[in-house]
């Protein structure tokens, strides 16, 4: 009489392991030879998705190795991409502490500042026909525009507060926008803080 071990099913975390760092690989090689570009938005749900695929198999053998705990870890790393991408996008240069702008005349294209508050008034400015950027590292910015100003306001951040013309949104990855639809475009935005956009 011989004895049959039970046959080992493989364990199913080495394996997601195993399929993520291929997942990863080939993206990367597509990035690195420009045939794709690839950011960690389109990255991060890929690897959320094999994680989920493997918790539905393995919610038939019973084995998890850890992958709940992984899954939700991920998940929130998903959710911050957003973030990132906008945190990514505002370079923290020009300076630290307080910063005021209050052009008379023709305003400029842009405004930047890197760690602080930021205030740019363009009650008195005359606004260019082209798009405006204001953009603020970390901090607080606020922008005051003229009152009945055509523009198109466009404002946003990576992590923090948007309050525009009284509206607010709060959280990761907060965006408002507002205007008439005409020409003129405004782009404000923080990576890591508060923005305000108002009427003087």
């Amino acid at each position: 009489m011989t004895d049959t071990a039970p046959q080992r099913r493989p364990r199913l975390g080495p394996l997601v392991i195993g399929v993520l760092l291929i997942f990863i690989g080939i993206l990367w090689f597509i990035d690195i030879v420009d045939a794709v570009d690839v950011s960690w938005a389109v990255l991060l749900p890929g690897a959320l998705i094999v994680v989920g695929l493997a918790l539905m198999y393995g919610a038939r053998t019973g084995r998890h190795g850890g992958l709940v705990t992984f899954g939700v870890f991920l998940a929130f790393f998903v959710v911050l991409a957003s973030a990132i991408d906008v945190l990514i996008e505002v370079p923290i240069t020009g300076g630290i502490g307080d910063e005021a702008h209050r052009p008379i005349g023709a305003a400029s294209a842009g405004y930047h500042w890197g760690i602080g508050k930021m205030t740019v008034d363009l009650t008195q400015a005359d606004l260019p026909d082209t798009p405006m950027e204001v953009t603020l590292g970390i901090g607080e910015l606020v922008v005051v525009l003229p009152a009945g100003a055509s523009l198109n306001v466009s404002a946003d951040a990576g992590i923090g507060q948007v309050d525009l013309f009284g509206r607010i949104e709060a959280g990761i990855s907060p965006e408002l926008t507002a205007g008439p639809g005409g020409s003129v475009q405004l782009v404000v935005r923080v990576g890591l803080g508060r923005v305000e956009v108002r009427y003087g």
